[in-house]
Order: structure tokens, then sequence, then C-alpha cells
């Protein structure tokens, strides 16, 4: 009996993983809606918030993109057993997705870069639980993509870099822990001293598009981690 999935299964988590990434490049909506937001001064998270029309469509795509990560991890867990960085790889998924999804569930009430009077209610703290519950979220969905860029490069330092896919998985594994844990420290040391930084718009996006590609190509590039 194969320890690993059998290929039909690696398919499988495959195209699951291609979906999720699909669906998580929350930048092809805000393309599709006109760009609503300063893409400057925002987050995509903005997209989702409750007074937004674009609401529904954002979270409706988190929620996807989070319960396919979550069924990708799931897949993969027979190859899992064989090595601990691709156990570490799908545990990250599950972080990334688990938090991905109550992102989808607990929404923003507004949008802080199109409303003053929602910006002056963040600022002075006086936004609520909802805001709390959404950053809590977000950070795990953070830490989850950090861990899975680091996990990447671990399992294609065992397995060998040869191929450009497998290069080019590199680039973008280390390219998400470093956009995704930048905008983390930008972001925990504004909230900490109360003061904006620097705009967190571009980086944010560059992170994402860097998360989307990560996971569109993250197993055709590590076939040899699940299929024996």
């Amino acid at each position: 009996m194969m320890a690993v999935p059998a290929r039909f299964q690696y398919r499988l988590m495959r195209d699951v993983m291609v979906a999720a990434g699909v669906l998580y490049c929350s930048l092809l909506l805000e393309a599709a809606a006109g760009f609503p937001l300063n893409i400057r001064y925002s987050f995509l998270s903005e997209l989702g918030a409750k007074d937004q029309p674009t609401s529904p469509y954002a979270r409706a795509m988190d929620l996807g993109s989070g319960v396919l990560l979550v069924l990708a991890a799931i897949l993969g867990r027979p190859a899992a057993r064989m090595h601990r960085d691709v156990s570490g790889l799908l545990i990250s998924a599950a972080v990334l997705g688990i938090g991905t999804m109550s992102d989808a569930l607990s929404p923003m009430d507004c949008a802080p870069s199109l409303s003053q009077a929602c910006h002056d209610a963040e600022e002075s703290g006086q936004t609520g639980a909802a805001l709390v519950l959404h950053e809590v979220t977000s950070t795990m969905a953070g830490l989850g993509s950090v861990a899975m860029g680091i996990f990447a490069v671990l399992v294609l330092r065992r397995l060998g870099w040869g191929g450009l896919l497998a290069k080019a998985i590199a680039v973008l594994a280390a390219g998400v822990a470093i956009t995704q844990a930048w905008l983390g420290v930008e972001t925990g040391v504004e909230v900490l001293t109360g003061n904006d930084l620097h705009p967190p718009g571009i980086l944010q996006r560059i992170s994402v598009l860097l998360v989307c590609l990560l996971m569109a190509t993250l197993l055709p590039g590590l076939r040899q981690a699940f299929i024996r």
C-alpha cells in the first residue's frame, strides 16, 4: 500500500490548490469592480467590508479559497506522514485557509480608506469587537502564508533546486515570506505606536499576488514530494 497520495489524489489536490489561488486573488475582484479603493492607502480586505457593494463577492471568494486550502491540506495527509517539511507546508496552508475563512465570516463594518468617520473610529479604538476579530484572523492568515513560504523552501532544499519551475517557486516562496512579514511588522508597529508609517496598499497587493502565484505553482513544482 502506498504511503503517499495516489496520482489521482495528487492531481485533485493540485487542482484544488490552483483553484484556491485564483479565489484568493482579490486583485481580480478589485480590477473587475473598477478599483473602488485607493490602492496606496487601503487593504484589500476592505472590499469585504459590510458597507461596500463588493462585500458579498469578496467574502465568497475568501470563504471558497479558505475551504479549498483546508481541503488540499487534508488530501495531502499521506505525504505529510513521510516528511516533516511537507507536513509543515500543509499545516501552514490549513492555517492560511482557516484564517481566510474567518476573515470572510468576520468582515469589517466599514472601509476606513473610504470613510473618514470609519477611519477616525478605527484610530480612536471605537470600532468594537468586529475589527479586533478581523485583525486577529488576518494575522492568522498572514502567519500561515509566511510559514507556507518557509516550508516550501525547505521542501525544495531537500528535493533539489533543479528546474526552472522549482527556482520560480523558491523565489515566490521567499517573496511571500518577506513581504508578508514586512507587512505584519509595519502593521504591528502602527497599531502599537498609533502612527501611520507608510501606505500599506501597494505592499499588500504585491504580497497577495505572490501568494496567489505560489498557490498556483506549488503543487506542480513539488510533485516529487507527493508522488513516489
